[in-house]
This record gives structure tokens, sequence and C-alpha cells, in this order.
């Protein structure tokens, strides 16, 4: 079948327009795609095409995805910059209460009994592997999750229920811990 546009933009205009405008929502939208798409296929298309229609519905819905997708990068960025400058920088009072749960986790592992700490800081902190730590320490890897379980349960008390697991991996290494193999 020899290609000819104007009579592939005669008999599937219409039906492609009201395919795109289902998917996007905006008749200018897929008014713009469906010409878009005709342009891609005249620009790229060899003279025959098995399935002229086919293809001209596969441009015309990957342009229609690239078009949501572009959408929702814009909306994500619009609402990062609306968004009022105390949500993206805390008050002080925030980051007052942020330092003092830190002092207090800090503290918390500062109590615990050496091995408990030593173990818990590799895991939680360092991010070292139970096999990891049981090699270094020349404990178990059972002791080794026991430790780090008590280590964890023992900070979580403490806190009150307000250790997160995000915030145990962000905390710095408690310094003056002389157990803690470096």
């Amino acid at each position: 079948m020899s290609l000819d546009i104007a009579v592939l933009y005669r008999s599937y205009r219409k039906e492609l327009l009201h395919h795109l405008q289902r998917i996007v929502h905006c008749p200018e939208t897929a008014q713009d795609l469906v010409q878009e798409s005709y342009l891609i296929l005249c620009r790229n298309a060899a003279d025959t095409i098995e399935h002229p229609r086919g293809l001209l519905y596969r441009i015309a819905g990957n342009l229609a995805l690239d078009h949501l997708r572009h959408g929702r990068i814009v909306d994500r960025h619009r609402e990062t910059c609306d968004a009022p400058e105390t949500d993206r920088y805390p008050d002080a009072e925030s980051q007052v209460a942020d330092a003092q749960r830190r002092a207090l986790l800090h503290q918390s592992i500062a109590e615990l009994p050496p091995r408990c700490r030593d173990a818990f800081i590799l895991n939680k902190l360092r991010g070292m592997s139970y096999r990891d730590i049981a090699l270094l320490l020349d404990i178990s890897e059972s002791a080794v999750e026991k430790h780090v379980i008590k280590g964890v349960t023992y900070c979580r008390k403490r806190l009150g229920g307000q250790i997160r697991r995000r915030e145990a991996l962000a905390t710095p290494r408690v310094s003056g811990s002389k157990h803690l193999v470096a």
C-alpha cells in the first residue's frame, strides 16, 4: 500500500482526535497531537507501510503519554516552587525538637552495653550486615541480631516510639565509643 498522507488524514483524523481527547482530556491538546502524529508519520515513514492506521495510533498514543508525563513533571515542579517557605525550611521549634531527639538517641546509644552498642552502630549507622559484624566482633550472627534488636528496642523505648529507621540510619556515629572497632 502506497503512503498517501492526505487520504490517511481524511480517513482517520476524526477517530484519532476522539481517541486522543479521551486520553488527554483537552480538545486543543488532542488536535495538536493529531497534527504532530501526522508530521512524524510523514518525516519517518517509508513509502510502503503495511498498517498505516496502527502506526498512526502508536505514534499518537506515544505522544499523548509523553504529554501526560510532561504535565505531571510540571505539576510537581510547580508544587515544589509554590510550597510556602516554612514547608521547605523547618522552623526553629522543629529544629530544636529534632536536635533534642538526636541528643536523646545519642545518649540512648551510649547507655547500651558495649557489645550491643557496637553491633547496633555497625548495623544501623554503618550499614554492615549481620555476617560482617559477626566476623568483626567474633560472635555469632544470631548474637549480632539479638544485640541489634535489643539496641533498637531500648532506643525506641527511651525516645517514646519517636525513632524511625531512616532517622537511625541518618544519625552520625556516637563519639567516644571505646569498644567500637573502626
